[in-house]
């Protein structure tokens, strides 16, 4: 679905990515969205220009509630537009971190960002020990998340795999085995394989 105009689209339930079309890539997934969040907090004050689109990676359904129809509702709650203004603020910070690491990180520590994005938003205490994957995700949507190809992806998924840092054949159900090993990948603090095929990024295309 198009983002824009002067109304709030808000998660009612279900999942959706938030992505952002880029020079370098077809689409590049801003953020994970779930119930109760605003899907392109920016247009309510005039600023379009984060968010291109939202796609459902779950059943779910939005609200949109107009410029007006907003107003009255915050009326009588003072602390929603405080709360906008928080979701916002995180938005922009999500963001920045994430075109800071498309080009300073390797492609395993954007992807194993990713991953533990992920298990932050939607992950649940696995059997064992470590994080597992809820959401059902494909290699597609992982790789919009992490700003790479869907060959890079699953190469990067294979070494995390062979490093001991995750478990699991599937996106949906993976396990994320040493949670502090891959914020460490992910910051930078161990070695990952650099990725030279940034500009060559192809993703599935969305429509409204």
């Amino acid at each position: 679905m198009p983002l824009g105009g002067a109304a709030a689209t808000i998660v009612a339930h279900g999942w959706f990515r938030v992505f952002r079309n880029a020079a370098f890539a077809h689409d590049v997934t801003l953020v994970l969205a779930g119930p109760g969040e605003v899907l392109a907090p920016g247009a309510l004050f005039g600023d379009r220009s984060a968010e291109s689109g939202a796609e459902a990676i779950t059943p779910g359904s939005v609200l949109v509630l107009g410029a007006e129809a907003l107003d009255r509702y915050a009326a009588s709650r003072p602390g929603l537009y405080v709360a906008i203004a928080r979701s916002l603020a995180r938005r922009t910070l999500a963001v920045q971190r994430k075109l800071e690491g498309f080009s300073r990180s390797t492609v395993e520590a954007r992807v194993a960002g990713a991953l533990l994005e992920l298990g932050a938003s939607s992950g649940a205490v696995a059997a064992g020990g470590g994080i597992r994957l809820e959401l059902p995700l494909s290699q597609d949507h992982l790789a919009a998340l992490a700003g790479t190809t869907r060959a890079s992806c699953s190469a990067a998924v294979a070494s995390l795999a062979r490093r001991g840092l995750v478990r699991g054949r599937r996106l949906r159900g993976l396990v994320l085995s040493d949670p502090a090993g891959l914020a460490g990948l992910a910051s930078g603090d161990a070695p990952g394989t650099p990725d030279l095929r940034l500009t060559a990024v192809t993703a599935p295309t969305y429509t409204a």
